[in-house]
């Protein structure tokens, strides 16, 4: 694999589609684990400033421990820092040595330092991340930050922890922080600052937006993700906001997880409809 000239040629990789959506780079993939591979490229461009945050959509955390230890890997790799890792090498790494349940990649994106802290919504298993009792020590003794909340009509609502800046209890604040989402309000909901200062990548997987009947997985019936995406205008315009604050947008289509790469293509037309304008060029559900 030759050197990226830009994350628009990641393109060529087989099941990876680019687009573009305002100026932003929207990067749709199979296997929840490959975000590791978009970042390492995007790091290798020169497309961050510092160690950027995640904040992404999912029915798990997937912060389980990956076992793995970067000394050896990077003498595996015959490699003193991650810019001198060719793309090959790291690809096959994210490919055979992380889990097939896609259910390790946070913490080895912030053990290699790919990723800083890192928010999970709507997830309705987040032990791992209460386990770590939210932080994440890497090797090189940095204290990485992990929260998991809400999806975000109930976040954004009375006493939920974006919603309500009268609580001042500590998770609540720091999760505020994360988004930057901490200002006396302006306008109807705007409590963001006016530039975002940390950088992060907005990640959705697919299952996020799904529901189990009779041991089946199925996509949120389309009126659902609606109304809670689209038609809650705080939600709304919180979304939008984060998609025009991030440095790119990745989606996960992850079709084992969501029932079937059905029920995946169902979900990721509601994306594209109703928060990116169809720029995805998806078939219409309306």
């Amino acid at each position: 694999m030759k050197e990226l000239r830009s994350l628009g040629e990641l393109t060529f990789r087989s099941n990876v589609e680019v687009y573009r959506y305002n100026e932003k780079y929207i990067i749709v993939y199979d296997d929840h684990r490959y975000v590791l591979n978009i970042l390492f490229e995007a790091f290798k461009l020169g497309m961050f400033t510092s160690c950027p945050n995640i904040i992404y959509f999912d029915r798990h955390d997937d912060a389980c421990n990956p076992n793995i230890v970067k000394s050896e890997l990077f003498k595996r790799w015959g490699a003193a820092e991650l810019k001198d890792v060719s793309s090959p090498n790291f690809w096959s790494f994210v490919e055979f040595d992380l889990g097939y349940l896609d259910d390790d990649w946070l913490l080895a994106g912030m053990e290699l330092g790919l990723i800083n802290n890192s928010v999970v919504i709507g997830q309705q298993d987040n032990s791992n991340i209460r386990a770590l009792n939210n932080c994440f020590v890497s090797t090189d003794g940095k204290v990485h930050e992990l929260y998991s909340i809400n999806h975000l009509n109930t976040s954004l609502g009375c006493r939920g922890c974006l919603g309500d800046n009268v609580i001042k209890e500590p998770y609540y604040t720091a999760v505020r922080n994360m988004f930057e989402y901490n200002q006396p309000p302006y306008g109807r909901y705007n409590k963001f600052s006016k530039e975002a200062t940390t950088p992060f990548i907005l990640d959705f997987d697919l299952d996020c937006f799904t529901t189990e009947c009779e041991e089946k997985i199925y996509a949120w019936p389309e009126t659902i993700f609606r109304r809670m995406y689209y038609e809650h205008d705080e939600v709304r315009f919180f979304m939008r906001e984060i998609i025009s604050r991030c440095q790119f947008i990745t989606i996960c289509r992850e079709p084992g997880c969501c029932g079937s790469i059905g029920e995946s293509n169902k979900i990721l037309e509601y994306l594209d409809q109703y928060l990116f304008e169809g720029n995805l060029g998806t078939m219409s559900i309306i």
